[in-house]
């Protein structure tokens, strides 16, 4: 299966040191894993202060995002579908970066070949899932994991204690405004499996139909 991965994700795993457990979520190696060619110059990782100040929040997730980035495979140019690409352009909340992993995506469809979509924004689904853009709706169609959907399948896998560790101790390393405010909202002291359940599954509902199951 070809994993095809935004920025956003990325930075998230590596600051909650959840990359491991990501990874038996997709049943796949960093092998399979693909991110754009341009990952490494807008994560900064060429500057470690920069990208923790922009970016990640904290100089151990820095570490654990360059040694992401470098496991995964690179994307090559997208083939272009010009007719697709208008009506991607025609969506406002859709940034380049999204836009050429949609393509690839698109590619990948036409030619029948198994692969998942990633991100750590919903804001692009959001816009597809309200657009006229049918072909993009069909090639995402339950086959999209989020940082919310990747953290309730990897309590089940590993207990919501293990996962709940990692998420608070997160918040405690990471600049508060470099952490994502519905973790923040799902996991802390007090917060139970029920109320991280209902948090993120509410965050998710709007895109619920992309998910994969």
């Amino acid at each position: 299966m070809i994993l095809l991965t935004d920025n956003d994700i990325l930075v998230k795993l590596a600051q909650c040191d959840l990359i491991d457990e990501a990874l038996s979520v997709f049943q796949c190696g960093l092998n399979e894993c693909y991110v754009l060619d341009s990952a490494q110059h807008s994560l900064y990782l060429r500057d470690a202060d920069k990208c923790v100040l922009r970016r990640v929040g904290s100089y151990q997730s820095y570490e654990r995002l360059c040694n992401l980035v470098q496991s995964c495979r690179v994307l090559g140019a997208a083939h272009e579908d010009l007719d697709f690409m208008d009506e991607l352009l025609q969506i406002d909340s859709i940034d380049e970066g999204e836009l050429l992993l949609l393509m690839h995506a698109f590619f990948l469809y036409q030619q029948n070949t198994p692969y998942a979509f990633t991100t750590g924004d919903k804001r692009a689904l959001v816009g597809i899932s309200l657009s006229q853009s049918a072909r993009a709706k069909q090639i995402l169609f339950q086959r999209v994991e989020c940082v919310e959907s990747i953290i309730l399948k990897a309590i089940q896998i590993y207990g919501f204690d293990h996962i709940s560790t990692k998420l608070i101790q997160a918040q405690m390393l990471i600049a508060a405004d470099k952490y994502d405010k519905v973790l923040r909202m799902a996991f802390g002291a007090g917060r139970d499996e029920p109320h991280c359940h209902a948090c993120l599954g509410q965050y998710l509902a709007p895109v619920g139909h992309f998910i994969k199951p």
